[in-house]
């Protein structure tokens, strides 16, 4: 070929196939994040909450053969996790109540453990994954391949699926095999078989709508440190809001002069958990996924959690894809 007629040429080689083509902008993604020193020390500390259903779910196994064991688990269900009733099935059919003990276990180790972890890793992955391309003009690189912005846009969720199915699904899923593992025979796979779904689907109710906002504040500026804040600021923000509005309504003559053993009866006391719930991601999220495991303990409807996730998951799609497609038609 002649020096002056070096320009673009045509590819005649065979091209990735498009469905896989997200697969490759997020192993790229990965590959740059696990650089981190700190974030796979990060990824290690995620993984130590998990000792704690997995206790639960071995005391609950020899709970028959150790009285002390089982008065540790009934101790654990009934209090701190609020479910007394569980503790006494517990007692006195532990078949009937293996697999909400276990869905409960599992359940606490989304809710309380592993949210905040997700909040944290996706806070420190996130925010750098679209803004820094912007700030850089790195993604002119990645459009002078056959990419569309939506492969761009998923390549880039990936990363931060990844991660979060790591110190999440993966976990939960051991502790059922665990469970599995610690059982007097393998017939409780039939009493037990759709906790791993429970599981699946709990895991893309967490990551697909908190993925989404993340990216969708990183889409929206070139310095990240802003795209930080805000995603900080959503959950902490959601969360006092929530608090606030809800247990400020709390009839003065019901207020407890002293803390109660066992579970709060906050309807009792004229509180509605539920009114004020599409304010806080963290409250959402709760009542999405008990509900899925089966362990929904408030009487109202999962639908507005249900359609305020949905619509951060559509509409931060959509905005991010607009975003780029201006970038790149400037």
């Amino acid at each position: 070929m002649a020096i002056n007629n070096l320009g673009y040429r045509p590819w005649n080689r065979q091209r990735t196939q498009q469905l896989l083509r997200p697969f490759v902008v997020a192993r790229g993604g990965i590959s740059l994040v696990l650089k981190r020193k700190w974030l796979r020390l990060l990824l290690l500390v995620a993984w130590i909450p998990v000792l704690v259903p997995a206790f639960g779910i071995f005391a609950f196994e020899y709970a028959s053969t150790e009285p002390g064991l089982q008065r540790s688990i009934v101790r654990f269900v009934s209090l701190p996790l609020g479910h007394p009733e569980l503790g006494d099935l517990i007692q006195s059919n532990p078949e009937q109540a293996r697999h909400d003990v276990w869905a409960l276990l599992i359940l606490t180790y989304f809710r309380i453990p592993q949210l905040f972890a997700m909040v944290a890793l996706t806070g420190m992955i996130a925010p750098l994954l679209v803004s820094y391309d912007i700030r850089t003009k790195a993604y002119l690189m990645y459009f002078s391949r056959p990419l569309t912005p939506l492969q761009y846009v998923l390549g880039k969720s990936a990363v931060i699926w990844y991660f979060l199915a790591v110190i999440i699904t993966v976990p939960a899923l051991l502790l059922y095999l665990l469970g599995i593992l610690l059982s007097p025979d393998f017939s409780v796979i039939g009493e037990t078989y759709d906790i791993p779904l429970r599981v699946l689907a709990a895991s893309v109710v967490l990551v697909i709508p908190t993925t989404m906002l993340a990216v969708l504040y990183s889409s929206l500026t070139a310095e990240s440190r802003y795209a930080t804040f805000a995603w900080f600021a959503t959950w902490v923000m959601g969360f006092v809001a929530y608090q606030f509005l809800t247990f400020s309504s709390m009839r003065a003559a019901h207020r407890p002069r002293r803390r109660q053993r066992g579970p709060m009866d906050w309807e009792a006391m004229g509180v509605d958990l539920d009114r004020w719930r599409p304010l806080s991601p963290f409250h959402m999220l709760g009542k999405v996924e008990s509900w899925i495991f089966g362990i929904d303990s408030t009487p109202g409807s999962i639908m507005p959690s249900v359609v305020v996730l949905s619509l951060i998951t559509g509409v931060g799609l959509f905005v991010i894809h607009r975003r780029i497609k201006g970038r790149l038609s400037v």
